[in-house]
């Protein structure tokens, strides 16, 4: 499984070294010297009513006696998203569950629930965004919509107890250890009994505040164009960053490199924004992504002694 996903990962790898092979080097260099510290601390400040909000919405499907404490959650969060980065798909955010005083497949439940409300939503910015950008390329809009059924579909595969035994059924009974069948089983069941008695209030008001979140946190990402030189509106940045996270959720690279860069340069070029500077935009994502996320990795290894 390992040697399949340093073989995917490495494409956004390759992808990375063709646009730094293809661009500049000194001019990129010089983006970085030039930036702005200010409006780029301004930026990481926003991190923090982001995490906050992201926090309390996902306690929000917690139920009470699985609840921890807001400041444990936002631990857990922080935590998660460090583990994501290291991980395909970020999937390593659903690292947040064994935060809860739950079983792991009850926690686990209410992290996915979590992630396809953000994904759900960026999925919606993200096709405004591609259709506003590329207004005379409805291919790509069109295209952009079919990955959005694709993870429709997919959500409503995952919903399905009976399908999912079904697939699942080959994996669990000859790739599964024998060790580790019964606690697998055992959170599979509480996963599913658990999916049905989710309250569709608590969903909904998940789904307002992640909307709330995502607006808070292309203010982030304003800042950092400000940092940059960029120049661009807010409009704008809510026009590219929905589609920028997106593609770095694919997993076919290390957090998102190679593909988040490419897509920036295509994205940016829509505003007369030379390659280097995309890629120098894309690049401070990453850094500030990895400042949070090394302090959520420290978090989890210092719970763990």
């Amino acid at each position: 499984m390992q040697r399949y996903y340093k073989l995917f990962a490495s494409i956004g790898i390759i992808i990375f070294i063709y646009l730094l092979l293809n661009i500049d080097l000194k001019i990129l260099l010089t983006c970085f010297k030039k930036v702005n510290i200010f409006y780029f601390f301004i930026s990481l400040l926003f991190i923090i009513p982001t995490i906050f909000v992201k926090s309390v919405k996902w306690l929000l499907i917690v139920e009470k006696e699985d609840r921890i404490s807001l400041g444990r959650a936002i631990v857990a969060w922080i935590a998660g998203f460090g583990a994501g980065l290291i991980t395909p798909g970020r999937v390593g955010d659903f690292l947040r569950a064994k935060f809860l005083k739950s079983k792991i497949g009850k926690g686990l439940l209410t992290v996915f629930i979590d992630r396809v409300n953000d994904v759900f939503v960026l999925f919606l910015f993200g096709i405004f965004g591609v259709f506003t950008l590329f207004s005379n390329f409805f291919n790509l809009g069109y295209l952009f919509i079919l990955f959005f059924v694709l993870f429709l579909i997919g959500i409503f595969v995952l919903k399905t107890e009976k399908l999912i035994r079904k697939i699942g059924k080959p994996i669990y009974r000859f790739f599964i250890p024998k060790k580790f069948k019964e606690k697998i089983g055992e959170n599979f069941n509480i996963f599913y009994r658990n999916l049905k008695k989710l309250e569709k209030r608590k969903i909904f008001l998940n789904f307002l505040l992640t909307i709330l979140t995502w607006f808070i946190c292309f203010i982030q990402y304003f800042f950092l164009s400000l940092a940059f030189g960029l120049n661009l509106s807010y409009f704008s940045i809510c026009l590219i960053t929905p589609i920028l996270l997106l593609v770095q959720l694919i997993p076919i690279s290390i957090s998102g490199i190679g593909t988040r860069e490419g897509t920036s340069v295509l994205l940016l070029s829509n505003f007369g924004i030379p390659p280097e500077l995309a890629i120098a935009f894309s690049l401070g994502i990453l850094i500030e992504d990895y400042i949070l996320g090394g302090i959520g990795l420290v978090c989890w290894f210092k719970i763990k002694e």
